[in-house]
């Protein structure tokens, strides 16, 4: 079969998948994708699929194919159905294919890589014998995966490797290392007053918060890569008044594994210059840096080789962003990132992915997981 047929089985799944919009917050639609999954991988028998309840979130979806008996590594494809958009988008951005060019809400990040992962499963059933094969759709990677990380990290141990299904880097990349992410929202409680008759009697917890924003730099890390970026901050009720609660978020981004901790501890050690203003730090880190092995190397190595049977080069690249793929490998599985298609526009409006890398890419992973 060639490439271009190969895409068209895929984009039917992709048309499916992106025009049931899943937000992470809508536990209900995101269920629905998972067991519509469900039951298109059960339509062949014997059933290979099913769906794992994720509280508060939706449902996953889990299936295996193939056994221990083919003598190959096992592998865990992982992957989300969640979406950032909010239902209503796909009346703004409709399901759209040109022939060259796929767009829709959730397209890029990462309907595609699920709609990949599926027409796999399909080859490797054909097959005589095969590894054997899990595939875990997570419904809640955008929000942080809190309610899915247990499922996620049980099954990668049970697998001699992880390869997720995000999208590519630029140019198709293969992502081999990610930052390690943290948030943290930093309240500030002062002391109301008014702000013309007597500012003086207030403490003014919006002059702590921008002492903070101003102080937010030296938690950073240049050399080790280590970022530390105020995103969001409110202040105050009424003009005049002086703001008795103030608030800001931090994204925090990390290369070094020791670095999660050294920047706790130095937030949690900040104090405004004013006694009277209480702080309080919520948050944390919730994924440490996906960091190459020689395992994961080995791994990567594998894919270039069967990258260039195919006639392209596959690059690799660390990025800032994380996935889940950040907690499998810190589980000590060997894991690869960004197998999912060529695209662009992750989280924005240009979200789009390529018709004639979803073929070559279908081609790629198999290869992969049987080599």
């Amino acid at each position: 079969m060639s490439f271009m047929e190969e895409a068209d089985r895929v984009l039917a799944d992709l048309r499916e998948l992106v025009t049931r919009e899943s937000p992470s917050d809508d536990a209900d639609r995101v269920t629905a994708v998972a067991e519509w999954i469900r039951e298109r991988l059960n339509r062949r028998q014997p059933p290979v699929a099913r769906t794992v309840p994720c509280p508060p979130r939706g449902h996953a979806l889990l299936a295996t194919v193939g056994s221990d008996e083919a003598g190959r590594p096992s592998t865990l494809l992982v992957g989300h159905i969640d979406t950032v958009w909010p239902v209503g988008t796909l009346e703004e951005i409709p399901f759209s294919n040109d022939g060259a060019v796929v767009r829709g809400p959730g397209v890029f990040d990462m309907k595609a890589g699920a709609a990949i992962a599926l027409r796999v499963l399909d080859r490797l059933r054909e097959r005589p014998t095969s590894p054997r094969v899990t595939l875990l759709l997570a419904p809640d990677e955008e929000v942080g995966s809190e309610a899915s990380k247990a499922l996620l990290i049980e099954q990668a141990k049970k697998h001699d490797r992880v390869l997720v299904l995000e999208p590519s880097a630029k140019g198709g990349a293969a992502k081999v290392a990610r930052k390690g992410t943290g948030l943290y929202r930093i309240r500030f409680k002062g002391v109301s007053s008014h702000a013309g008759l007597d500012p003086e009697k207030g403490v003014s917890a919006l002059q702590a918060l921008a002492e903070f924003v101003l102080y937010a730099p030296r938690f950073a890390n240049v050399e080790a890569g280590t970022t530390v970026t105020p995103t969001v901050a409110s202040a105050g009720t009424k003009t005049n008044v002086v703001p008795e609660s103030a608030e800001v978020i931090l994204d925090c981004r990390v290369w070094t594994p020791s670095e999660p901790e050294r920047v706790d501890r130095d937030l949690r050690a900040w104090r405004p210059k004013d006694p009277r203003v209480g702080v309080e730090i919520e948050g944390g880190f919730d994924r440490p840096p996906l960091a190459e092995t020689e395992a994961s190397r080995s791994l990567f190595a594998s894919a270039q080789r069967i990258a260039r049977d195919l006639g392209f080069e596959l690059r690799g690249e660390r990025v800032g962003g994380a996935s889940d793929g950040n907690l499998t490998a810190a589980a000590g599985v060997p894991t690869l990132d960004g197998l999912g298609p060529m695209g662009d526009g992750a989280h924005a409006r240009h979200e789009h992915v390529l018709v004639t890398d979803l073929g070559l890419r279908v081609e790629l992973l198999e290869r992969l997981i049987l080599a």
